[in-house]
C-alpha cells in the first residue's frame, strides 16, 4: 500500500491539486507564448537553406509540438515539487505477467471490435474500399503502440496516482476519465495563418478551447471516451500496473484504425444511423452511437472477468493506496 500520508489532511489535497492546476496552465502558457518565436527561427534558418523541411510546417505544428514539449520538460520537476521521487508512489509496481496482460489487454480489446466490425460489413453500415496499401497496416500498429503507451503512463500512471493521493481511488477515476474524455476535443485549430504574431499561440489557445463539434455527436463521443477512460483506469488500479491498460488501448486504436483502413462509413449525412452508429470522432478514432457503446460495455465485462480468474499470485488494490 501507498503511503498517502501527506495528503490525507484538506489543506494537502488542495495545495495539491493546486500544483497540478499551476503545471497545466504554464504548460499551456509556455506553449503559446513560445511557439511563436519557435517558428520565426525556424523560417529565419530556412531562409539561411538550414532546417528547409520545416519551413512548410503550419503553425498549429508548432504550437502542438512546443506545448508536448514543454509538458515532458516540466513533468519531472513537478513531480518533485509534488515530492514524488518514485513510481511507486503512483502506486504502480513491478508486474510479474506483463506479457500476459499486455496480450490479453490487446486479444480483449479486439475481439468486440471484430465482431462489431462483422456487424456493420454485414449490415453494409461500412462498405469496403477499393485498394488497401498493407504497408499503411504497420503504421497503424506502431501509432497504436506508441499512443497507447504516451497516452497511459500520463493518464493512467502520473494523472491518475496523482489525483488518488489527493481524493482516494473510486473518485479520482471518475475524475480522470472525465478529464481523459474531453482533453480530446482540445486539439488546436488547423486553419492556415498567414501572419505569425506574437499573440498567435493565444489565439489558438482559445481556438482549441472552443473548437468542440455539434453538442448531439460531442455527447456520444465523450460518452464512448469516459467509458473507456473507466475501463482503462480500473485496469491500471486492479493490476497496480499500466501493461493491461496499454494492452487494451493499443487494441482498441489498431482495431479502430484497422476498420477505417479496411472499408469506408457510407452514411450521407454522417449521422443517419444514429443512435446506432453515428460518425468518427477525434480525427476518426472515437466512434459514435450505442452499438460502439455496447461493445465498450461488452470489453468491461471480459476485462472485470480477466481480472478475476486470471491466475496470478498477487493483485494490487491500485494508485493511491485508498
Amino acid at each position: 500500500m501507498v503511503d498517502t500520508g501527506r495528503l490525507t489532511t484538506f489543506p494537502s489535497r488542495v495545495s495539491a491539486l493546486s500544483k497540478i492546476l499551476l503545471y497545466l496552465f504554464v504548460v499551456l502558457l509556455i506553449g503559446a507564448l513560445l511557439s511563436p518565436p519557435i517558428y520565426w527561427a525556424v523560417q529565419a534558418l530556412a531562409d539561411q537553406g538550414i532546417l528547409k523541411g520545416l519551413a512548410d510546417h503550419p503553425f498549429h505544428r508548432y504550437f502542438s509540438r512546443t506545448t508536448q514539449v514543454t509538458a515532458l520538460m516540466l513533468l519531472i520537476p513537478t513531480l518533485l515539487w509534488l515530492g514524488i521521487r518514485h513510481p511507486s508512489e503512483f502506486g504502480l509496481q513491478r508486474n510479474p505477467h506483463r506479457t500476459r496482460d499486455l496480450s490479453a489487454g490487446m486479444i480483449i480489446a479486439l475481439v468486440p471490435l471484430l465482431i462489431l466490425t462483422w456487424i456493420y460489413l454485414a449490415g453494409d453500415t461500412y462498405r469496403f474500399n477499393k485498394s488497401h496499401e498493407f504497408t499503411k497496416l504497420l503504421r497503424i500498429l506502431a501509432t497504436a503502440g506508441f499512443v497507447a503507451v504516451v497516452e497511459e503512463f500520463l493518464f493512467r500512471g502520473v494523472l491518475l496516482g496523482l489525483a488518488a493521493r489527493v481524493i482516494g481511488r473510486w473518485p479520482a477515476l471518475l475524475a480522470v476519465s472525465a478529464v481523459f474524455a474531453v482533453v480530446h476535443f482540445l486539439k488546436p485549430v488547423k486553419a492556415m495563418v498567414e501572419e505569425v504574431h506574437w499573440y498567435t499561440g493565444l489565439h489558438h489557445l482559445g481556438a482549441a478551447l472552443s473548437s468542440f463539434p455539434e453538442p448531439q455527436l460531442f455527447a456520444w463521443a465523450v460518452v464512448s471516451l469516459f467509458i473507456a477512460g473507466l475501463i482503462l483506469g480500473y485496469a491500471a488500479l486492479q493490476t497496480k500496473s499500466l501493461w493491461l491498460p496499454i494492452g487494451i488501448h493499443a487494441g482498441w486504436i489498431f482495431g479502430q484504425q484497422g476498420l477505417q483502413w479496411l472499408a469506408k462509413f457510407r452514411a450521407k449525412p454522417a449521422d443517419e444511423f444514429l443512435p446506432w452508429v453515428g460518425p468518427n470522432m477525434v480525427s476518426g478514432a472515437v466512434p459514435t452511437g450505442l452499438a460502439p457503446l455496447l461493445a465498450l460495455l461488452l470489453t468491461a465485462v471480459v476485462v472485470c472477468l480477466y481480472l478475476r480468474y486470471a491466475s496470478s499470485s498477487q493483485r494490487a488494490v491500485g494508485p493511491g493506496g485508498r
